[in-house]
């Protein structure tokens, strides 16, 4: 018999990115069955893969860890843990528990490890025998030198393994996994517990993963309370609460379109979800969604690899003089033909010029304008080793701050170095070279389950309540709301990053952005509550769009304006770049996708996690007529 209700604490987000312990333990004493979060990503780029390195250094895991394995002692409660793919990384976080068991005195642990790394000869097999595609149309095709270079590689689990593991270890504390899909371990924990609707749980799985963003103000710690025919998402931190948009929108987050969402053993479709806000005015109930399995001998794992492609080195500095700035980009084509007479072997550089056109690089609409005071530099120089991109950057570094140009009156040097030393060595260089569909005849064959009791010495005091009460209001606003209302709270200035005022509702109201939009017209920026961009995978952009009501989100939509063709205009990229392109009405909200004109973390990769990209739509003109918003 299942239980009427299952409740899931995530602390965090990411583990290693710290929470709140008193609203932790509030949590923890209030009664969870598990403890379920995240520990590894492909936002930043494929470094961890190429490197065989985490990003989050051992004393960020610890900090976290040390609460939740305590948690796990005291009150036996489980805990489940999403890897950033490698043996390596499963194996850095057991060994942290491990230490945390043993300093703190406490009991022996059965902790699990389930494995995701991939041999080559597997992945070179499956390739010659035509089962490996791309992941998206804006992935290339798998070549064989892909393989060859890959440092490491890992699949991306589902639920099997997950629910596997559990299954041959129904007495486990700890569960720490490679690569997996995000959702996985909280789906698996449902199904194991008997709550089958994958639909649900996957679902809710979801919106878990990331933490409290899906509150508004977003926030760190959630709670998930899952049962047979729905789900409800609290946020844990007493000044976040969740609506039916801010929950229905988190499907937006990072997704190539909100509505279809593809991953192990099938698609997640959300056409059908509701988003009930309760009485107690912060959580949101869901229902509604279905998970479509995929056909029999059609199942797929996602491959993930970096390779490294030579070394790089660095030097940063600043412009300041107005006839330099104003034949800047003469200046540095000439500072190349320089670099390309002192330096006999291939070499490759990338400029960015803060002030300009850093952030956006390629895909910024304003990179014509004139008329800065002053301009900062990153420049990035590559060679086949580290010595030679240390000194193609000091060549560079030299020309700028020394050659003359017409008109130059500054004799003394031209370029403001803030660091020491001058040239810095970064070492080699990441890309991504696989992000593929490997076809599998059986969910769990990849991955290796592997259990181990960590012992411990069971000394540790016995914990005593915490009496720690985080007092959670109730906002009566959002009382009785229905799953087909709209409610949301007041947006003011430190809310979803400040965009808008529901206040600025005069057609004559100065624009958030500081100048005035066409006659007419509004910018985006001044009719939407949230307007950002964030990588959809490593090869993807995603544009989102929210609005605080329907009357702005359909004064938007009726102008039929955000489109492909204007998102390809917008952007400066082709028509059949654009990948999605859709309103999602359960989040008042627009969404675009389009390819990445570069892959994510290489090395002419501006923004590494595609969160800076959002600007060209803030200013996109809006034509109002005579509504007033």
């Amino acid at each position: 018999m299942s239980p009427p209700q299952v409740r899931i604490l995530t602390p965090v987000g990411m583990l290693g990115y710290s929470y709140s312990k008193d609203i932790f333990w509030s949590a923890v004493e209030a009664g969870v069955d598990a403890i379920i979060l995240d520990s590894g990503s492909t936002d930043s780029g494929p470094s961890k893969l190429a490197l065989r390195k985490s990003i989050q250094t051992d004393q960020a895991y610890e900090k976290d860890l040390e609460d939740i394995v305590a948690a796990c002692h005291h009150y036996r409660i489980p805990v489940l843990i999403g890897g950033d793919g490698s043996t390596r990384g499963v194996n850095q976080i057991g060994d942290i528990i491990q230490s945390i068991i043993e300093r703190a005195g406490y009991r022996s642990m059965k902790v699990i490890k389930i494995l995701a790394e991939i041999e080559k000869d597997v992945v070179r097999e499956k390739h010659r025998s035509g089962m490996i595609r791309p992941c998206g149309i804006a992935v290339p095709e798998l070549i064989d030198e892909d393989i060859d270079e890959a440092r490491t590689i890992v699949a991306q689990m589902g639920i099997e393994p997950w629910i596997k593991a559990m299954d041959e270890h129904p007495d486990f504390d700890i569960i720490i996994g490679g690569r997996s899909y995000d959702p996985a371990p909280f789906a698996a924990f449902c199904v194991w517990k008997g709550f089958p609707d994958l639909g649900i749980n996957y679902h809710m799985g979801k919106i878990m993963e990331c933490g409290g963003l899906c509150a508004s103000p977003k926030s760190r710690e959630v709670l998930a309370t899952v049962r047979h025919d729905s789900f409800d998402i609290t946020p844990l931190d007493p000044k976040s609460v969740c609506t039916s948009v801010s929950v229905a929108a988190h499907t937006l987050y990072e997704k190539t379109r909100p509505d279809v969402l593809v991953g192990p053993g099938g698609t997640l479709d959300l056409h059908s979800t509701t988003y009930e806000e309760l009485e107690d005015g912060r959580s949101v109930r869901v229902t509604g969604a279905k998970f479509i399995p995929v056909k029999e001998n059609e199942y797929t794992i996602k491959l993930e690899a970096g390779k490294l492609n030579g070394f790089f080195s660095i030097f940063m500095g600043g412009f300041r003089d107005t006839i330099l700035l104003s034949q800047i980009d003469r200046f540095l084509e000439e500072m190349k033909i320089y670099v390309e007479q002192k330096v006999d072997f291939p070499f490759d550089i990338n400029i960015q010029l803060f002030g300009r056109d850093a952030v956006m690089g390629a895909l910024e609409p304003n990179a014509s304008q004139t008329g800065h005071h002053e301009l900062g530099l990153l420049l990035r120089a590559r060679a086949a080793t580290q010595d030679q991109a240390t000194h193609v950057c000091q060549s560079a570094r030299v020309y700028c701050m020394h050659a003359p140009y017409p008109g130059q009156k500054a004799s003394a040097g031209n370029f403001a170095m803030p660091c020491a030393p001058l040239d810095i060595p970064m070492g080699p260089v990441s890309e991504f070279c696989m992000y593929h569909l490997m076809t599998v005849s059986h969910p769990c064959e990849h991955f290796p389950i592997l259990s181990v009791v960590m012992e411990g010495s069971n000394t540790a005091p016995q914990r005593h309540s915490s009496k720690v009460e985080v007092q959670v209001p109730v906002n009566r606003r959002h009382t009785q709301a229905s799953s087909n209302e709209t409610v949301t709270p007041r947006v003011n200035a430190t809310t979803n990053g400040g965009i808008l005022s529901e206040n600025a509702k005069a057609a004559d109201t100065v624009s958030v952005l500081g100048k005035q939009p066409p006659t007419g017209h509004k910018f985006l920026a001044d009719l939407a509550n949230v307007v950002r961009s964030k990588n959809s995978g490593p090869y993807e952009l995603t544009f989102d769009v929210m609005f605080p009501n329907q009357q702005s989100r359909d004064m938007v939509k009726n102008a039929n304006i955000l489109t492909t063709e204007s998102i390809a205009s917008l952007y400066k990229v082709p028509v059949s770049d654009v990948i999605a392109c859709l309103w999602w009405d359960p989040a008042l909200a627009f969404k675009a996708t389009i390819k990445r004109s570069i892959v994510n973390g290489s090395f002419h990769d501006g923004d590494a996690h595609g969160s800076a990209q959002h600007m060209p739509l803030m200013e996109f003109p809006i034509p109002i007529g005579n509504n007033e918003i």
